[in-house]
């Protein structure tokens, strides 16, 4: 006797479990502003002959982490013919790709930065540094250790409220004694993140990446990062109150990045390597922060990796 043909609705639910790459994912914030993720799929009824439209949503909240290393990911369908929702859970073990984080920090703590060297050698990860002043012993030893070094202004000073001439100045006067010295500064950070769109053009005449600030999840395009101007998901303690919050968002935000599986690149970024600092990160975080992006296979990228 004939098997019975599965509905529509299950053969969508067949699609997820399989996870087939022709499923195109795309995250959202939801009403709370909660990070989703979601992919919208067609499937014909065999009965009608019509197309029905169905709707997966992904709970990579309460992904559960099996043994084998796979991750076991809850989901639900919703049919947006008839309403009906059905929910089940697929397996998925990530793999090595290009998706990877574009992880920074801001400003002169060059000490501080040197004594976690070695733990960022212990999670094979490259970080970009956007540092003030002029050239400094600190950017040429960074280089040395494999990371990146970017440009975050002489003094830090709020560029829209500057003149023409001191915004250059703040900019680029001290650009070519890096680069005589061997530090390429590919990249600039604006400070406090704020800036007029005229800066833009201007200071890609002299490097190839902006970074602008942002408290966000955004990510982009490997292709898209040179020559423009881009945002960092600022992860200091002013935006984590509790260690919990920040490993949940850290969890959230890193498996949202790989399971769109696009080879997107996500850019966060912090100042001071701190316990008690508001604009800074704690030693732990940033431990958990590097473990999880090696749990999920994601690439340390530096800005001057898109040059």
């Amino acid at each position: 006797m004939p098997l019975p043909e599965l509905s529509s609705h299950d053969v969508v639910i067949n699609k997820i479990k399989q996870n087939l790459p022709e499923i195109e994912k795309y995250f959202l914030f939801d009403r709370t502003g909660e990070l989703i993720v979601k992919a919208d799929l067609v499937e014909v009824n065999t009965e009608t002959g019509k197309e029905e439209y169905f709707q997966a949503l992904y709970n990579l909240k309460q992904i559960v982490i099996e043994n084998t290393g796979e991750y076991l990911i809850p989901f639900s369908v919703k049919c947006l013919v008839t309403g009906d929702v059905k929910e089940d859970n697929l397996l998925w073990k990530p793999q090595k790709d290009e998706t990877g984080i574009l992880f920074s920090f801001d400003d002169h703590y060059f000490e501080v930065w040197e004594r976690y060297f070695d733990l960022f050698d212990r999670y094979n990860a490259v970080v970009t540094f956007f540092v003030l002043g002029r050239y400094n012993r600190f950017s040429a030893e960074a280089i040395r250790r494999g990371h990146d070094v970017g440009y975050h202004t002489l003094t830090h000073p709020m560029l829209p409220d500057v003149s023409r001439q001191t915004f250059l100045t703040e900019t680029i006067s001290q650009v070519k004694n890096f680069r005589d010295n061997g530090v390429p500064l590919v990249s600039f950070a604006y400070p406090y993140g704020f800036y007029e769109t005229w800066m833009h053009e201007e200071l890609l005449k002299t490097f190839t990446i902006l970074r602008g600030f942002n408290i966000n999840f955004q990510v982009y395009d490997r292709l898209a990062i040179k020559n423009s101007l881009i945002h960092s998901k600022s992860v200091d303690a002013y935006y984590f109150e509790h260690d919990d919050d920040f490993m949940s968002a850290i969890d959230l935000m890193f498996r949202t990045l790989k399971f769109l599986g696009q080879g997107l690149v996500f850019p966060l970024s912090s100042h001071i390597i701190s316990d008690r600092a508001e604009w800074g990160i704690k030693a732990f975080r940033l431990e958990y922060l590097l473990q999880t992006a090696n749990d999920l296979q994601l690439n340390f990228y530096r800005y001057s990796d898109f040059r």
